[in-house]
């Protein structure tokens, strides 16, 4: 099994900027493999939204963030993009917004790597977040604040804590700990301070479409489903959606900087 790793990848938004998506890039960049024996790791970008840093990261869980899709999502590739890890640091002239960012993180990965990839999209099942019966449970936060650190553990070592959390991350971060998708159909467009305490290993069935699960709590606490209704007023529903798919066509290690 593959260590967990801290995520950070944020879906706010910032004032529009007046340049061309094929323009975008950083100005500085620097890539090369980690030290070995380091143990963690992360991806995020740093206050001020000029620098995207990774430590410790191999290039398949990189391209996670860039691309915003889970491990799952990614086919084909040899085995050293999840196995060999590198240290990234990429620096813009000035502030992006974080969807421009991460098409200046994903123009890094195919210039750098020689990274080509095809485009596809199924439709399959997927869990729905929505607010649950009443109003959603949420913490907001101040909408100035333009640092969104990774949501990490919470604060007794089992489930999730995060600050500034947009839904829509929010809904990423569950893909990455269940077995299907997940689409935000919250409807809430802030961000939040949370935190989720559940017990990480239980299983979940689903009896149909649109249902949520309601088995009992397990002698470790909530499942996950449980605890996104009962602490934060949200849940977890059953549907179909369109997932993209990322195929890897071209890859090559990089060069020396």
């Amino acid at each position: 099994m593959r260590p967990r790793l801290h995520i950070a990848l944020a879906f706010f938004s910032l004032p529009a900027l007046c340049q061309s998506t094929s323009d975008l890039s950083f100005d500085v960049a620097s890539i090369k493999p980690s030290a070995p024996g380091l143990r963690g790791g992360i991806v995020r970008s740093l206050p001020g939204n000029q620098t995207y840093i990774a430590r410790n990261m191999p290039l398949r869980m990189i391209m996670t963030v860039a691309y915003t899709v889970t491990d799952r999502q990614i086919a084909g590739g040899p085995d050293w993009i999840a196995n060999e890890p590198f240290d990234i640091e990429a620096k813009a002239e000035r502030p992006h917004s974080t969807d421009e960012l991460h098409k200046m993180l994903q123009r890094l990965l195919e210039e750098r790597f020689q990274l080509k990839v095809r485009r596809e999209q199924r439709q399959l099942p997927v869990y729905a977040l929505v607010v649950g019966n009443g109003s959603a449970r949420l913490q907001e936060h101040d909408p100035e604040d333009i640092d969104h650190p990774p949501i990490g553990p919470g604060p007794n070592g089992r489930g999730l804590a995060g600050r500034n959390v947009s839904m829509p991350y929010f809904a990423f971060v569950l893909s990455r700990l269940l077995d299907r998708n997940v689409i935000d159909r919250t409807g809430l467009a802030g961000t939040y301070d949370l935190t989720l305490d559940y017990a990480r290993e239980q299983a979940v069935r689903i009896v149909g479409p649109g249902a949520a699960p309601a088995e009992p709590p397990g002698p470790e606490g909530p499942t996950i489903f449980q605890a996104l209704r009962s602490q934060l007023g949200l849940r977890l529903e059953s549907a179909k959606g369109p997932v993209d798919f990322l195929v890897i066509e071209r890859v090559e290690r990089p060069s020396a900087n």
